[in-house]
């Protein structure tokens, strides 16, 4: 299901989506959060993968960009990187009272995750 990029993407997200495209030449791809309501209806809509460290460890990314593509989605960015556990602990907040929460931030910072768009 492809969902527009905004509000209902989240903190993490937002971060992760801005991040795939800082350093990005080109008038095309936007500095921060935007609606697309002007841009061309390719652009419209967007949907953000993240693949977790268990899968990255188990070198499962290109599965997963494959399983996407077979759908009829298009990879447009994609971005290794490390999750801040700051940012995770605000997407999580919801979460902090679990018993769960502590490894659950362990789990999300033990690893690079994959973020696509």
């Amino acid at each position: 299901q492809v969902r527009p990029a905004g509000p209902a993407m989240g903190s993490l997200g937002r971060c992760l989506a801005r991040s795939l495209f800082r350093g990005q030449p080109g008038p095309s791809l936007p500095p921060g959060p935007r609606c697309y309501g002007s841009a061309p209806p390719e652009l419209q809509e967007k949907t953000l993968v993240l693949v977790k460290p268990d899968a990255v460890q188990r070198r499962l990314v290109g599965d997963v960009i494959q399983r996407f593509e077979r759908r009829g989605f298009k990879l447009v960015a994609m971005k290794l990187l490390q999750a801040d556990q700051g940012l995770l602990d605000k997407h999580y907040q919801q979460l902090r009272q679990k018993p769960f929460y502590p490894a659950l931030l362990t789990y999300m910072t033990s690893g690079p995750v994959v973020a696509m768009v």
